[in-house]
């Protein structure tokens, strides 16, 4: 508790309303003179008639009230100090929310994105599941690692996706795939008979 060093303001004092106060719930008088209730000093004040000091027991009364009011500020000032920093743990907590929220929309398009991807990469691996089932033959693009189900499909890729190549090498490259089916189908032809 602070020292009681204040001298009482008599006239302040005198000038409120105490019953228009209680009324009319004036707490902004309240707070304006707060101070100088709480922290005044009693004991060297005399009676303005008959200069006789404050009974001790109303003297009691005061000082008990003031180290209450005092008390109730230190209380006032520390749960106002835990509202502000309450306070701001919500915000931080609303602004993190708000960062997760985003990120969980970023991460949700994410995984969809991965979800189109697996289902485009199952369907190209069952694709090529069953052309291993069936053995059947497919024709292999020279210039990039897609392969076509006929020769047509394959022709029909190289000239959109690899124009610039020449017909030349494309030709040969065809001839000699012709010519390597031909081997084998030679080949199986020897073997059955």
């Amino acid at each position: 508790f602070r020292p009681r060093l204040e001298s009482v303001d008599w006239r302040r004092l005198s000038a409120i309303d105490v019953d228009k106060v209680a009324g009319a719930v004036d707490v902004l008088t309240l707070q304006e003179n707060i101070m100088n209730i709480t922290f005044c000093k009693l004991e060297d004040e005399k009676c303005p008639h008959c200069q006789s000091g404050v009974d001790p027991v109303l003297l009691k009364l005061i000082r008990l009230a003031q180290l209450t009011i005092e008390y109730l500020l230190h209380s006032q000032e520390f749960l106002t100090s835990q509202l502000h920093g309450l306070e701001e743990r919500l915000r931080r907590s609303l602004a993190e929310g708000e960062h997760s929220k985003k990120l969980l929309a970023k991460q949700a398009g994410e995984i969809k994105l991965l979800k189109e991807e697996c289902k485009r990469r199952k369907k190209l691996i069952s694709t090529q599941q069953l052309m291993i089932e069936a053995k059947a033959s497919y024709y292999q693009c020279h210039f990039c690692d897609k392969a076509f189900m006929n020769q047509a499909f394959l022709q029909s890729h190289i000239q959109r996706r690899h124009p610039e190549d020449s017909h030349l090498e494309y030709k040969t490259r065809a001839q000699t795939d012709k010519l390597q089916s031909e081997i084998d189908m030679l080949k199986e032809q020897l073997q059955l008979t």
